[in-house]
């Protein structure tokens, strides 16, 4: 409803109280947005557009270190679940911060422990995001979990893998050039508009909504940066193996390189059969109609693809895994969630007295902050309270759904109305702080 009325807003009111073209080109709004009366520069809305955009993309895609894919993953599979982390990060970044700090706690833990045997918490990491794989000789059988890896080695010599610190981070498509890029875009981002808060220079709402992204980005980044980015494949650990038995030591073949095209061609060959065999549901035994499956699977499919399924995807960890908090750390847990969300839904109502091109629209702004800072603390509240009292089955649902749907409602608003925001700026939102543009950014 929200995101509904933010779009009749748009659509029927204008600022000056004139309506615009129907389909009116970026070209064409920059044409009449007021122009600042600077000498020495201005910057387009094209300008804004690229550093919010930019920034965003950073911060949902370069920065989202994601688990390790199964061998038998074809690239496809992969990307679609990196796309479904990137959609994650932009429309529940609260969900991200908090998968990474169950992961952060984990490799802690997990270098604590295994001190002896020369770990750090890079290695920490690399064990929770699935980086050793038992093999058979040159088959791969399962991604061992942290707590399986006592009795395997990398030769099945030992009854424990031991693995340099320098050999993981040569498996980690980033270093620390890269992190101090996104460090240092995100950082130049806010400083810019922090800068132009301070000099009553306005700030757009598609700029606050980035802000609120980029400092999330910080903290994630922070929480993650002991941990290797987009690592394809795993190491080999072996069974500790009887004196004079030997280990195959042999090349594996290649499971996901067939390549664009060869994936297009085994789908379409298996096209036929799959129309008349129906997708699985992946129910044990069967028993539902083709009809039901067929309806499902548009749901059921991305859904497997980007959490997993533990019998199928038994050669990765899930995607969001661990799934648990440590015991003992759940205070601290939701400590910093209820802190990470009061800030990214309090930064969403500095707006609270932006100029927006309809009072309709600064009604929604204001109603949709409020909402998205409160729904997260609702639904820890309301959870705390099913453990403490008995209520029925549809208090327990309601408590669930109502400040999920509030929340996912908010947050699609105060991504609709920046946008809209953008056909009616300020003169003064196109002033530039020259001194800003000499820190490095992108």
């Amino acid at each position: 409803m929200i995101v509904l009325l933010a779009i009749l807003a748009a659509t029927r009111a204008s600022p000056l109280g004139q309506t615009s073209p129907p389909h009116a080109s970026l070209r064409q709004f920059q044409a009449r947005a007021p122009s600042c009366d600077d000498p020495h520069g201005c910057r387009s809305l094209w300008d804004i557009i690229w550093s919010c955009a930019v920034t965003i993309l950073l911060c949902t895609w370069v920065s989202v270190h994601p688990n390790i894919p199964s061998p038998d993953e074809r690239w496809p599979r992969v990307t679609l679940r990196r796309v479904g982390l990137m959609l994650a990060a932009l429309f529940v970044p609260e969900v991200m911060i908090g998968w990474a700090l169950r992961q952060r706690q984990a490799a802690v833990d997990l270098a604590e422990r295994h001190k002896g045997e020369g770990w750090t918490i890079t290695h920490g990491f690399f064990a929770t995001m699935g980086g050793f794989m038992e093999y058979e000789g040159n088959r791969p059988i399962r991604v061992l979990l942290p707590g399986q890896l006592d009795g395997y080695s990398l030769t099945g010599n030992g009854d424990f893998p031991r693995i340099a610190k320098e050999e993981i981070e040569d498996k980690s498509k980033g270093d620390a050039i890269s992190k101090s890029l996104v460090i240092l875009q995100t950082g130049w981002f806010v400083t810019q508009c922090i800068a132009r808060g301070t000099k009553g220079l306005p700030i757009t709402e598609l700029e606050l909504v980035t802000v609120a992204l980029a400092a999330l980005n910080f903290v994630m980044y922070l929480l993650w940066w002991d941990k290797p980015l987009n690592v394809q494949r795993g190491v080999r650990a072996y069974k500790r193996r009887s004196a004079g038995e030997s280990v195959d030591d042999g090349r594996v073949e290649a499971t996901s390189s067939d390549g664009f095209w060869g994936v297009i061609r085994e789908a379409l060959s298996e096209l036929s059969a799959a129309i008349v065999r129906g997708p699985s549901t992946g129910v044990e035994g069967g028993g539902v109609p083709w009809l039901l499956r067929v309806l499902v699977w548009p749901i059921q499919a991305p859904t497997s693809i980007f959490v997993g399924d533990s019998v199928r995807y038994e050669k990765r960890v899930g995607t969001f895994y661990p799934n648990e908090w440590l015991a003992g750390r759940m205070p601290f847990a939701v400590s910093i969630f209820t802190a990470v969300s009061l800030a990214f839904g309090g930064i969403h109502c500095i707006g609270w007295s932006f100029t927006f091109p309809t009072s309709a629209e600064q009604i929604l702004w204001r109603v949709a902050s409020v909402s998205m800072t409160v729904a997260p603390i609702l639904y820890m509240s309301l959870g705390l309270a099913i453990r403490f009292w008995n209520f029925g089955f549809w208090f327990k649902f309601m408590s669930h759904v109502t400040p999920i749907f509030l929340y996912m409602l908010s947050r699609l608003a105060l991504l609709v109305l920046p946008f809209l925001g953008l056909r009616s700026l300020p003169p003064a939102a196109y002033h530039v702080l020259h001194w800003t543009s000499h820190i490095p950014h992108i």
